[in-house]
């Protein structure tokens, strides 16, 4: 074997170990390996009868993980709006261990009006096939839109929400708000609403 091709072979082996060690490393999936404090928000899983997912972020299939969170009512025998969907939103250190939790955003199916959104918090100490459920966040406010990132060990949401004097169609308020986690669980550090004028 030439010298050249030597190293272009040692270069190849090298970068499939590395490959390889990241796909061992919890929580450091597919893409969020690569991303740091957060993650696209563009990744959505979703389940439905079927229990299958489609653009996972990380081979976890979220959709199927929150929906026992939800707690959503038990749908009819023919009820093919009933698709559970799950953003991840972030992805970070939030309990000081030094594992990146995961951040993932949900409502419940509706065959009507778009039920609240929440974000959930996953542990990111814990297996993938069955991640640890450490909080819901935002549920006091109906949010109708929502981010979430990461920044100081805090989650900070974002989005519109519909306040109790408005319909259900149209959010009135922008909330943003803080949480931190004090050992056992999150509390919310700081609250901002700003009504849409």
């Amino acid at each position: 074997m030439s010298s050249l091709r030597a190293r272009r072979f040692r270069a190849w082996v090298s970068t499939a170990a590395l490959a390889a060690a990241l796909a061992t490393i919890p929580g450091a999936g597919v893409a969020d390996a690569a991303t740091g404090e957060s993650a696209p928000a563009q990744a959505t899983a979703t389940a439905g009868k079927t229990g299958q997912a489609t653009g996972r972020l990380d081979r976890v299939d979220w959709a199927a993980v929150v929906e026992p969170a939800l707690n959503c009512p038990e749908p009819g025998p023919d009820a093919p709006w009933y698709v559970v969907r799950a953003r991840v939103a972030a992805v970070g250190d939030l309990t000081r261990d030094r594992w990146r939790e995961t951040v993932v955003v949900s409502s419940c199916p509706s065959p009507t009006s778009s039920n609240p959104l929440t974000a959930f918090v996953y542990d990111g100490a814990s297996g993938r096939s069955a991640p640890h459920l450490l909080g819901r966040l935002g549920g006091n406010r109906y949010f109708k839109s929502l981010t979430a990132t990461i920044g100081d060990g805090r989650v900070h949401l974002r989005g519109r929400a519909v306040s109790r004097q408005a319909p259900n169609c149209c959010p009135d308020l922008i909330v943003s708000q803080t949480y931190a986690w004090n050992g056992t669980k999150f509390r919310r550090t700081a609250e901002k609403v700003t009504r849409i004028s």
